[in-house]
């Protein structure tokens, strides 16, 4: 029971991912607090992408 997925999608995720890690560094935030922070805004983006694939169908 997989999802589809596309390559832009990817991309665009591993961007963001990596703009993420770049504006945490500049601010010099703690490596912990980073993990965490990431964590929470993928956990977002699934849910938010769930909700949206919900209310479609």
């Amino acid at each position: 029971m997989g999802g589809r997925g596309a390559i832009w999608g990817t991309f665009v995720g591993a961007f963001i991912i990596g703009i993420l890690n770049n504006g945490f560094n500049l601010m010099a935030l703690d490596s912990h607090f980073q993990l965490v922070a990431k964590g929470v805004i993928i956990l977002l983006a699934v849910l938010l992408d769930r909700y949206i694939k919900r209310n479609k169908a």
